[in-house]
């Protein structure tokens, strides 16, 4: 089994390198490919069994997106084939069709899976926490975040929001979804805190995995589900 890593030295940040720690930790027997931004990447010429990046800076974004572009047809034939692909935090943004960067005034095209528009406002950090569910696993998860996703992710989400919002305020659906590349703006990082997404997200390369260390990571998970459903817990945070 292949898993590819992209751009980590860049794209870790807010606790999101875990996620590959939990992963090396899940699958020992996998090779893991740490992909640099300024290498091709190993699935232009290749077919991983999962795709993973994580949370950057804005300007990071920005290279990221330029980087990947001319590798758009190969993400889409990925996406269209069922590889796995998992973008935390503000990595998923990369998908959506623009970026407006408000307080900089500068507007980037994404690379347009999602008919999504992105604003970025640096002088606005949004902290929250969000409980949703994916069929029937309940997902934790925190977000710090500068951005909101605007149009309809009503047939592309990936969690619907029990407590806390979706790709904005005004919404209860949270982050993309097309075939498995998945796309969720949850920090923490999401794999350790949520050993049932994690064991499902493997189980579509194929894999039954158990989680690693289940045992102290479901005990984790389910005093962090009580918390989360606790109505006395503020979700927001300044």
């Amino acid at each position: 089994m292949i898993v590819e890593i992209l751009f980590q030295e860049v794209c870790g940040l807010y606790g999101d390198s875990q996620n590959p720690t939990y992963l090396e930790a899940t699958l020992p027997d996998a090779q893991f490919i740490y992909t640099k931004l300024t290498d091709v990447p190993y699935f232009v010429n290749n077919t991983p069994d999962i795709i993973y990046i994580g949370c950057m800076s804005e300007s990071t974004q920005r290279r990221v997106i330029e980087t990947l572009r001319p590798y758009k047809d190969r993400i889409c034939t990925l996406i269209d084939n069922g590889t796995p692909i998992l973008a935390t935090g503000n990595a998923g943004e990369i998908f959506t069709k623009t970026i407006s960067y408000v307080s900089e005034n500068i507007e980037t095209e994404g690379l347009g899976i999602f008919d999504l528009q992105v604003k970025t406002d640096l002088f606005n950090r949004y902290n929250a926490m969000v409980l949703g569910e994916l069929n029937d696993i309940k997902i934790v998860g925190f977000r710090s975040q500068f951005s909101f996703l605007y149009g309809d992710n009503s047939n592309s989400y990936f969690i619907k929001c029990i407590r806390g919002d979706g790709i904005n305020p005004e919404s209860k659906l949270e982050g993309m979804r097309k075939n498995n590349l998945i796309c969720t703006q949850l920090l923490g990082p999401i794999l350790p805190l949520n050993p049932l997404f994690c064991e499902y997200f493997l189980g579509l390369a194929g894999v039954q995995a158990t989680a690693a260390y289940r045992e102290s990571a479901m005990n984790a998970y389910e005093q962090r589900l009580r918390e989360f459903s606790d109505p006395k817990i503020p979700f927001k945070h300044d």
